[in-house]
C-alpha cells in the first residue's frame, strides 16, 4: 500500500432521509392533545412515514411512544380501506416479535378523530444511532457488538418471515448500558402493494439496495445489505454511498462502486471489511441469503481478528472519540507507533481468545519456528508493550502467561523444564555408592589372588 495519504472527503453534515411516496400523506394535525386513549406530551420526530409523539397511557399510567403513520389519499375509499387493514395486519404480526434488540410494540389502532393509523412503542428517551455517529467515532470492538445486536434482531425478524425494509441509523435508538434497538418494525412495509409493483422507492438513500430502488423489491438480502452500511458507517465513520440528493444517492447504489471501508481507515481489519463489502454486494444473489448468515460472518471474522492478532489487546478498551479528535486510523493503538510483527517465543504462540463478555484471556500452545516478517497471524506488540526477561504478561481478567529468556539459549527459544536441588543431590550421591561399591569389590578381589597365590595362609 502507498504511504501517501488518503485524500478522503470530510463527513457529510447533513443526512439524506427517506422520502414520502406519492399520494401518501399524514392525517390530521401536528399538535394534537389526545391519539387514541394515549395523551399527547410533546413532538419528539418527524420522518418520512410519520410524527412520532411523547405520550402517556393513562390505563396503564406509563410513558410511551405513540407514532402517526402516513396513509394514502386521494386514492378512493377502498384503497384506504385496504390499506389500513394490511397495517393493522403487519403491525400486529410485528408487535409478536419479542427481542432484546427490537423495540416493543404495544399497540396499534387507527385514532377516531382523524382517522390517522398510529402505533404504540416502548418510550426510549435516548438518541438515534445517526445522532450519535455524526457526533462520534465508535471503538472497534463497540462497533461489532453493534452490528451483531442489528444482525441478531433482523435474524429473529426474518425467521418470523418478517422483512424492516428500512434498516438504518436513525432507527436504532439507543436503550441505555451501551444497548441498542431497531424500531419501526410493521411500519416500513406499510405503503399499499400496488405503490411498490410501480417501483416506487420507499427506503433512505444509500442504505437501500439496487433491488429496492429499481424493482421496489425487498427480501432479505435488503434488509442484509441496508446492515452492511450501517456495519461500514459503524466502523469508517463514512456512509458508502454519499450523493448531494437522493437520486445522486441512488444512482451510485446502482453502480455498484462503493470503495472498500479500509480506503477511509487503513486500521479496520481485513476480515471485517470483508464482511462489510459481501453484504454490500450490488447483487442479492452474492449477498449473505439472510441476516443469520450475516451475524455467523461477523462473529467468525471477529473471533479471527482476535485468535490471529489482527486486533491489538489496548484497542479492545478504546473509548469513543468526537470525529475532530479522531485519528485516520481509528482503530490502532494511541500514543505509539503502529503495531510491528513480534515473535515472543519461537516455540510458544500467543493468542487471544474471545470470551462471552467479548473480554480478552490470553492461551498459549506449541507451534513450530516461524518468522513474524513472514507470518501474519503473530500477535502485534508495540516496542513498549514487549514483554521484558522473566517477566509476566498479564491479560484482562488476571490471565498470565510467562515468558522466559535464557543467554544460553539460541534469541529466546523455550528452555526445557528443570528438576530442583534434591534430584541433584540424589544423583551425587548415587555416584559415591557406586564408587564405594567399586573399591570394596576391587579390594576383596586383591585379597583373594593374594591367597591363591600363597602370600597369605
Amino acid at each position: 500500500m502507498s504511504d501517501e495519504p488518503l485524500q478522503v472527503r470530510p463527513r457529510t453534515a447533513t443526512r439524506l432521509k427517506g422520502e414520502a411516496p406519492p399520494g401518501m400523506q399524514l392525517s390530521g394535525e401536528e399538535g394534537r392533545q389526545r391519539i387514541g386513549r394515549y395523551e399527547v406530551i410533546k413532538t419528539i420526530g418527524k420522518g418520512a412515514m410519520g410524527i412520532v409523539y411523547k405520550a402517556r397511557d393513562p390505563l396503564l399510567d406509563r410513558i410511551v411512544a405513540v407514532k402517526t403513520i402516513m396513509s394514502p389519499q386521494g386514492q378512493g375509499r377502498r384503497v384506504r380501506s385496504a390499506f389500513l387493514e394490511r397495517f393493522q395486519r403487519e403491525a400486529k404480526a410485528a408487535a409478536k416479535m419479542q427481542h432484546p434488540a427490537i423495540v416493543t410494540i404495544f399497540d396499534v389502532g387507527v385514532d377516531e378523530q382523524s382517522g390517522a393509523p398510529f402505533m404504540v412503542l416502548e418510550y426510549l428517551p435516548g438518541e438515534s444511532l445517526a445522532d450519535r455517529l455524526d457526533r462520534v467515532r465508535f471503538p472497534l470492538q463497540r462497533c461489532v457488538q453493534i452490528a451483531l445486536d442489528l444482525s441478531s434482531a433482523l435474524a429473529f425478524a426474518h425467521r418470523q418471515r418478517i422483512v424492516h425494509r428500512d434498516v438504518k441509523p436513525a432507527n436504532v435508538l439507543h436503550a441505555g448500558d451501551n444497548r441498542w434497538k431497531l424500531a419501526d418494525f410493521g411500519i416500513a412495509r406499510l405503503p399499499d402493494s400496488d405503490l411498490t409493483q410501480v417501483g416506487i422507492f420507499m427506503g433512505t438513500p444509500g442504505y437501500s439496495p439496487p433491488e429496492a430502488i429499481r424493482e421496489g423489491r425487498y427480501t432479505p438480502q435488503a434488509d442484509v445489505f441496508a446492515w452492511g452500511a450501517c456495519l461500514y458507517e459503524l466502523l469508517s465513520g463514512r456512509i458508502p454511498y454519499e450523493g448531494p440528493d437522493t437520486k445522486t444517492t441512488n444512482s451510485y447504489v446502482v453502480s455498484g462502486n462503493a470503495l472498500p471501508p479500509t480506503r477511509h481507515d487503513p486500521s479496520i481489519p481485513e476480515p471485517l471489511a470483508t464482511v462489510v463489502m459481501t453484504a454490500l454486494q450490488p447483487s442479492d444473489r452474492t449477498r449473505y441469503k439472510d441476516s443469520s448468515d450475516a451475524e455467523q460472518a461477523l462473529r467468525e471474522a471477529w473471533n479471527r481478528c482476535l485468535t490471529q492478532g489482527l486486533v491489538h489487546p489496548s484497542v479492545l478498551v478504546m473509548e469513543e472519540v468526537p470525529h475532530d479528535k479522531a485519528s485516520a486510523r481509528m482503530h490502532e493503538p494511541k500514543g505509539g507507533p503502529r503495531p510491528q510483527n513480534v515473535v515472543l517465543n519461537d516455540s510458544q504462540e500467543i493468542t487471544a481468545i474471545d470470551t462471552k463478555t467479548m473480554g480478552l484471556v490470553i492461551e498459549s500452545k506449541a507451534v513450530g519456528t516461524r518468522d513474524a516478517d513472514d507470518d501474519p497471524t503473530m500477535l502485534h506488540v508495540r516496542d513498549d508493550l514487549k514483554p521484558k526477561p522473566d517477566a509476566t504478561v498479564r491479560g484482562v481478567g488476571g490471565q498470565a502467561v510467562e515468558v522466559r529468556n535464557d543467554d544460553s539459549v539460541r534469541d529466546t527459544k523455550a528452555e526445557p523444564p528443570r528438576f530442583g536441588a534434591s534430584i541433584s543431590e540424589r544423583s551425587k550421591g548415587t555416584r559415591v555408592m557406586w564408587i564405594a561399591i567399586v573399591a570394596i569389590l576391587a579390594l576383596a578381589g586383591t585379597i583373594a589372588a593374594l591367597y591363591f597365590l600363597g602370600f597369605i595362609e
